[in-house]
Order: structure tokens, then sequence, then C-alpha cells
């Protein structure tokens, strides 16, 4: 059979969804660079065609359209920063798309019992404040902090942190995939994590790919944007320098080790990262992304330790691969928004069918998962 020829615009699109270039995405296809050749030109068998398509994950027909669909997705400021860094990815949107709609049932519900819009979203929005200021708010308004015991260990301080969040009636989403789907994993040079701010019900979402003890700090750099009321899709990268992300990781940093006690605490155990670690209770990348901010490591320091933390980590990333499958989907739902769509179809506001569906499992689940969380 002759070859298949498609435009040049679609394949850049298609390998865009993944976030990926053209040139990249065709080496997913073949190792040959004259079979490589062929296709950036076009040039396609079915088979070749049927994997690409499978591979960006889009519909096989798209690839004969002449110029990409118009596709409304979901958006948000893209705060991303690092060094050449691709089109956000069609796992992404998904994900932002999935976030959305159970954020904005929620924000539904919560009109519909008449609560009252949260004062601390966007309460220093345009303000020319300190970011001591800023995080000290954010301090009192969560309750902090949390005793050094459970700060000793990453998974039940973020656990913590996150729970001291719920009771303020801010969503956190936690995931490593797309939805329930496995083969769809995130991909944290894509994005760490991503906030939507709103009076309502804030949400912010947690890439469960990053080390476990990165996602202390994803966690207080969203709650910065909140404060600030801004909407936004982050990479955290330490070479930016957008205003802004500077100004969400200095008070990030605030919030998880406060800036005189470590000064002190530096010079006390004279840069002994371990030691700080220990004496506060964090993770040793916390404590360098806060000595990078307060330049007291360089960059390329702690990129050294980031590298050894995540070797080190890569086998507890915990995504829906692992955990029970209750504990999973109330990471993936949120504990406030399971609650309030398993009590609407309890109470018989909505149906099984609907609450399966905002929560992603089947109807006959819903029940179950309620009786686990009662």
């Amino acid at each position: 059979m002759s070859n298949l020829n498609f435009s040049l615009n679609m394949l850049e699109w298609a390998a865009n969804n993944i976030g990926l270039r053209l040139e990249e995405a065709v080496t997913k296809i073949s190792e040959s660079e004259k079979t490589q050749k062929k296709l950036l030109n076009g040039e396609f068998s079915v088979n070749q065609a049927e994997n690409f398509a499978k591979i960006t994950n889009i519909p096989f027909g798209y690839l004969f359209l002449n110029e990409p669909p118009l596709r409304e997705k979901p958006s948000l400021p893209d705060l991303r920063q690092a060094p050449n860094f691709q089109p956000l990815s069609n796992n992404f949107y998904a994900v932002l798309e999935d976030v959305k709609f159970k954020q904005e049932w929620y924000i539904d519900f919560l009109k519909s019992i008449d609560a009252e819009p949260l004062k601390f979203v966007g309460a220093f929005k345009d303000k020319d404040v300190s970011y001591k200021i800023i995080a000290k708010d954010i301090y009192e308004t969560l309750g902090l902090p949390i005793s050094t015991k459970t700060r000793k260990d990453r998974d039940k301080y973020l656990s913590s942190l996150i729970e001291k969040c719920e009771k303020n009636r801010i969503l956190i989403f936690r995931s490593g995939v797309v939805k329930n789907n496995n083969n769809r994993p995130l991909d944290v040079s894509d994005f760490r994590g991503f906030v939507i701010s709103n009076n309502y019900a804030p949400a912010i979402f947690i890439n469960l790919q990053d080390a476990p003890s990165a996602r202390i700090f994803t966690l207080a750099h969203e709650l910065a944007h909140i404060w600030l009321g801004q909407s936004a899709v982050d990479d955290l990268d330490i070479y930016g320098n957008d205003k802004v992300e500077v100004l969400c990781n200095r008070i990030a940093a605030e919030v998880l080790v406060p800036e005189d006690i470590f000064l002190d605490q530096w010079t006390i155990h004279n840069g002994n990262i371990q030691k700080l670690s220990d004496h506060f209770g964090v993770s040793i990348l916390v404590i360098s992304r806060v000595a990078l901010t307060l330049n007291r490591i360089t960059k390329d320091k702690y990129n050294e330790i980031y590298n050894l933390v995540k070797v080190r980590e890569i086998s507890k990333i915990k995504d829906s691969s692992g955990g029970s499958y209750y504990t999973n989907t109330l990471m993936k739902n949120t504990n406030l928004v399971s609650r309030a769509v398993i009590n609407s179809a309890l109470t018989g506001k909505i149906t099984l069918r609907e609450a399966g569906h905002i929560l992603d499992m089947n109807p006959q689940i819903v029940i179950s998962l309620g009786e686990r969380i009662s």
C-alpha cells in the first residue's frame, strides 16, 4: 500500500498534545533515521499512522485534516519558566478540565446551601506588601505550625497540611495520571501543579509524579497564588525571574520555614542541610529550596540535591497504581467534593449515576465509598 501523506501542521499539533515536538514524537515510531526523515516529511504507512495517533492521544481520523481542529480548551495563565519548555500537553488539559468540572460542581453545591465567600482568596491582590505579611496570614489562617513529630513523616506532613486546607474550603486534588488511566501518566517536566482561584472554593492540583517531598513546596506555592487571587499553572523552575513566581516562592518558603528562625539555625548548624532538616522536621528538599530562595546555596547545588532526592524517592511515588482504590479516589476527587457528592446522592438531590459520573466511578461504588468516609 502506498504511503499516507499528512499535513505537517497536523502532525506538529498532534505531537504538541503530549508536550513533544514532532522531531521527538517520531522517535517513538521508529529508531531508524531514514524512517524518521520520511515521517518528518509527512509520509506514513497505515500502521505508523495508527501508532502515531495512539501515542499522541488523538482520533486517527484527525490526521487526515489539513489544519488542526478548533477545540476550545480550558485555560490558565501559564507561569512555567523552565528554559525551552514545551506547549502544555493533552494530558494536562484533560486533568485541568476534570478539576474545573468538579470544582464548578462543588461551587454550585456551596451556593445552594448559602455558603459565604472566602475572605482570604485574593486578600492581597494588587497590594504592595511584604511576602512575610502574606505568609503570616496564610500561617494564621491555616492554623500552623504543624507538630515536629508529624513533620518528620513527609506523607503525614502533607496530609496534615491538606487537612488544614480543606478545613478552610481549599480543594486539594492529587494524582499522577489522567483520571483513572494508568496508561496516561503525568509528566513533571510538563507541570508540577496548578491552582484555580475562586472565592467559594479555590482548587489546587498536585502532580504525584513529583518527588514526595517536593509536593509540600508545590502546595505552599499554590497557596500563595490563592492569597494573591491568581490562577496559574507552574513548574516552580528555579531559574525563572517572573515577579509573581519569585514572590510566591518567597511566600512558600516563609510559610514552611520562617526566615528569621532559618537564618539563626543556618549559622548554628554551619549550613548543614541534613541537621536543618532534622531541626525543622521538613525534608532536605524543602530546606534546600528555602536555602536557595534565601541565597544560601547555588542553583547548581540545589539541582544536585534535588536529583539525589528524586532518585531516592522515585520508588515512593504514589499514583493510582499504589495504595487502596478508595484512598486514591479521595486524593483524585478531594475529601470535600467526595463528601458533598455522596451526601447529595444519599439525600436524593442527585442520582447515583450522576454521583458516579462526577467522581469517575461505578455508581454502586459510591455507596461503599460513603460508608468508608462517614
